[in-house]
């Protein structure tokens, strides 16, 4: 898994480096010969290669500085671009100017719009380093002029660290933001190079290794990477059988929304899971087996202590209860789930209508009987759970989906590009699969099937976390199979064999 960090925890894994007697002169060598490296890599040569490193006045203008001196010594022909007077440089980046002149090397002083852009002209790779990881907010004069001229750039546009204008910590734009084709980061991953939408302006991302981490800092979220899917997702064993794979009921459905019941047991076979049962109100259930004869349907009756009856009869069979899509906003069914919640043992995956359950007896969810609460929230869900609004909800959604599965006692999945996966016990995954092609009705349910099967055959949050990389891999497939506009929900499932197939699971 890859390990994030906020720039805090960087900056003090440098200070500590530091401590340890570690040169900083040395530790920006360092990364300046990951960033000359990553410029290279953009780049169809090296000899006579004209590069702009654009340079702000702190550490991050220091690593461009000093990287010129890497670039050249490869054949390419650097210019150093300073947006501040060389008085105004931090102690490091006035040190690394000194080195570079000395060698004679180009540098080109420009403090507005029409400098910047002369400077740029010509230049067959242009180099952000502006502002690294530490700065928050939108950047400001020189600075904000400088990233609309590496935005108008026609070359390429390599960020040193992170693009400046992105928040290292949320992924946030507050304002303008440089669009990067590839980003070097230092030291470590920055959780907000994973999060939209600052992730949509990195580009390619590598990592430049100094040596900085050392153990002391609990990574703040973590990305799966596929060779951890067998891992957290194993494949069933030789002798498995249909109970052992994992049995799933499912409450979903309601007359008009039979698909996202039928969307959702598809999704949960397709998953991985050998039994599921499907219950539903009775009018709804033929609908559903037509659909899904793989699955066993349970017709549901009208009345509340009904319906617990008969899924508490079903769960005493099933490894998970999967509840929300399509059930509708009748009093009647809302109390079930709620009910149901506060009643069942197995692990519960609860998504649409079974959170909308909850949203004005918010004081009940921390309340479950399950062993495993699983929440599967888009924005607007998960700000009708906690109050806030969708924009708040949407930038604080790492840290609230941190806070609030630690206060309910669940794996909340924080639904969305980059989705956000947090554990009550504090690890937290932020997805890097998926794309605009699950932006349709219907893939929300998909998860949920998904998602059960997966607990199913192994209850934790890692497993949670898998089925949301493969439920995001599956519509990345679907999307280039069938074009993304054309992506439906059920190209999405027939894409999750392939999916599990491409990650070996």
């Amino acid at each position: 898994m890859i390990p994030l960090f906020l720039p805090s925890q960087v900056q003090a894994m440098d200070a500590r480096a530091f401590e340890r007697g570690v040169d900083p002169a040395a530790l920006m060598d360092l990364a300046a010969g990951h960033l000359a490296r990553g410029v290279l890599r953009v780049a169809d040569r090296r000899h006579g290669l004209r590069v702009a490193l654009v340079c702000g006045k702190g550490n991050n203008g220091g690593d461009g500085i000093a990287a010129a001196r890497h670039l050249a010594a490869r054949g390419a022909s650097p210019t150093v671009v300073l947006v501040t007077a060389p008085e105004e440089l931090g102690d490091d980046a006035a040190r690394e100017l000194v080195a570079w002149r000395r060698q004679a090397g180009r540098v080109v002083v420009a403090t507005d719009g029409s400098a910047i852009g002369a400077a740029l002209v010509g230049a067959d790779v242009a180099v952000d380093c502006l502002l690294g990881t530490g700065a928050t907010g939108e950047p400001r004069g020189v600075y904000g002029i400088a990233v609309a001229a590496l935005n108008g750039f026609d070359g390429p546009v390599v960020a040193c660290d992170i693009p400046t204008g992105v928040d290292g910590a949320t992924g946030r734009v507050p304002g303008v933001a440089v669009d990067a084709q590839l980003t070097v980061t230092l030291g470590a991953h920055k959780r907000g190079l994973w999060l939209p939408p600052g992730a949509e302006l990195v580009g390619e991302l590598v990592l430049g290794e100094i040596g900085v981490q050392d153990g002391q800092d609990a990574p703040a979220a973590r990305v799966l990477e596929p060779a951890d899917l067998p891992r957290v997702a194993p494949v069933a064993a030789a002798r498995a059988h249909k109970r052992s794979r994992g049995v799933v009921t499912v409450y979903a459905g309601a007359p008009g929304t039979a698909g996202a019941a039928i969307l959702c047991a598809r999704a949960a076979l397709a998953g991985g899971a050998g039994l599921v049962t499907v219950a539903t109100p009775q009018a709804v259930a033929p609908i559903v087996a037509g659909a899904v004869p793989e699955a066993m349907t349970l017709g549901l009756p009208d009345d509340v202590d009904g319906i617990i009856d008969a899924i508490g009869s079903a769960m005493e069979r099933a490894d998970v209860l999967a509840m929300g899509p399509g059930l509708g906003l009748a009093p009647g069914t809302q109390h079930a789930v709620r009910r149901l919640v506060a009643t069942v043992e197995r692990p519960i995956v609860l998504d649409a209508d079974g959170l909308n359950a909850f949203r004005d007896h918010r004081d009940q969810i921390g309340a479950h009987a399950c062993e495993a609460l699983v929440m599967t929230p888009h924005a607007q869900e998960l700000g009708r759970l906690t109050g806030l609004s969708g924009h708040g909800v949407h930038a604080r959604r790492a840290d609230l989906a941190a806070e609030k599965a630690a206060e309910w006692g669940a794996t909340v999945v924080a639904k969305g590009p980059g989705t956000v996966i947090a554990a009550p016990d504090g690890r937290v995954w932020i997805n890097a699969t998926g794309s605009p092609a699950l932006a349709t009705g219907g893939t929300g349910d998909v998860l949920t099937g998904v998602t059960a099967a997966l607990v199913a055959q192994q209850p934790g949050p890692p497993s949670v976390a898998a089925a949301v990389h493969l439920h995001g891999l599956a519509g990345d497939l679907a999307g280039r199979a069938v074009s993304i506009r054309a992506t439906t929900a059920g190209t999405v499932i027939e894409h999750l064999g392939a999916a599990a197939l491409e990650r070996g699971i």
